[in-house]
């Protein structure tokens, strides 16, 4: 653990080779939260015996990802690409600190496993120091505007809300729809978005009826609104996870005689209670930034060997350190200096499956605000089984 602790600062992990002296160098910062600092007593000696701090798994997981996409980079011709790995909760790896060191100067690249204060600092020094600065899993924009530097790959709400009204309006337009939602501003938001995408001059595109309910729902609330006949899409139009449970109930409550396809919101996937056994046969579908199946050849190498190295399975947050670090370092490898100008490359797609399309916030705006990842799956969770819609 010393090693580790030393080596995530002065050890530059490479890309590209070693030896080309002709070739050009690029850096690559890598900025995750590892703690390494509480896991060490004043004495130096590690705080938790042969187990590991939980706090530090996120980071530890998304690193290994990173290394892995290093590891598959190492032998490309072009440049040298040094990836310098910072622990934002250490003293050593604390961004104001670093920020004030000549190494950040020299970064071509950032990478961020950031949210909070640090998403907000590197997307400042990024705008003032023209650096690329892929923010990897904070699913917001902070409120950042005028920053063409920042490439967003975990999707904003919006953009996740709009993906799944256009699969809706082609694929369910004829299905009783009913949209179910607490009465607060938290889903005031969500079902704002829906109704403003619904507009159009000759009326709503998507005919549907809204369930407003308190914190509590049961299936009684829900029953008047149903048809036996026909399909019924019920929609959930909260991210509260507690709520959705409810909903999840009330619907199996009911499934039986009424013919039901729940569909909620990105904060759906992670609700254990989904994959229970108990809703085998309700349709549930939600959507997703991040699908590890769509990382084409790389999603069971992956896999392979991480579990070689830790004799475990790795989480999506591995997949998500290595789909970062390898799509930004190789576009790094092909334009160089010129990355940020080259997001629409194509030649990823296949291997990682990203989408980057500028974002203006408002028309006031001038030019681009940031960019972000546009491409979202929506996915169906049935029979234990989860499938992939688009």
């Amino acid at each position: 653990m010393k090693t580790l602790a030393s080596c995530i600062l002065l050890c530059p992990l490479f890309a590209g080779g070693t030896s080309g002296q002709q070739k050009p160098n690029y850096k690559v910062g890598l900025f995750v939260p590892i703690f390494l600092d509480t896991a060490f007593n004043a004495a130096g000696e590690y705080r938790y015996g042969k187990s590991f701090p939980k706090q530090s798994l996120p980071g530890l997981e998304f690193l290994q990802g990173a290394e892995y996409a290093m590891e598959n980079l190492q032998n490309d011709p072009r440049a040298t690409v040094q990836l310098h790995v910072f622990d934002i909760r250490s003293r050593e790896g604390n961004l104001n600190r670093i920020a004030a060191s000549p190494l950040m100067d020299s970064l071509n690249l950032i990478i961020g496993q950031v949210s909070g204060n640090e998403y907000q600092q590197l997307a400042q020094i990024s705008r003032q120091r023209n650096i690329p600065f892929v923010s990897a899993t904070f699913p917001n924009d902070g409120g950042v505007k005028s920053t063409p530097t920042l490439m967003i790959m975990n999707a904003r709400l919006n953009t996740h809300i709009q993906t799944l009204y256009n699969h809706l309006l082609v694929n369910m337009g004829t299905d009783n729809i009913v949209w179910v939602r607490r009465t607060d501003q938290a889903d005031n938001r969500v079902s704002d978005v829906f109704k403003q995408l619904n507009e159009s001059p000759d009326g709503p595109l998507l005919k549907y009826r809204t369930l407003n309910t308190s914190g509590d729902l049961a299936s009684d609330q829900l029953l008047p609104l149903l048809d036996s006949t026909q399909r019924n899409v019920v929609i959930g139009g909260s991210l509260d996870e507690a709520y959705a449970k409810k909903l999840g109930i009330a619907c199996l409550d009911v499934d039986k005689a009424y013919p039901i396809t729940l569909v909620g919101m990105p904060t759906w996937e992670s609700i254990p209670d989904f994959r229970k056994s108990d809703y085998n046969e309700l349709p549930i579908l939600y959507s997703t930034t991040f699908h590890k199946q769509a990382l084409s050849q790389w999603h069971e190498k992956v896999e392979d060997v991480y579990k070689k190295k830790t004799a475990s399975r790795p989480t999506d947050m591995t997949f998500k350190g290595f789909q970062a670090t390898y799509h930004f370092v190789s576009l790094l490898l092909k334009h160089g200096r010129n990355l940020a100008a080259n997001l629409g490359d194509s030649s990823l797609r296949g291997q990682t499956d990203l989408d980057f399309r500028p974002v203006r916030v408002s028309r006031a705006s001038e030019g681009t605000d940031y960019f972000e990842n546009k491409r979202i799956y929506i996915l169906k969770r049935e029979n234990r089984v989860v499938s992939q819609l688009n």
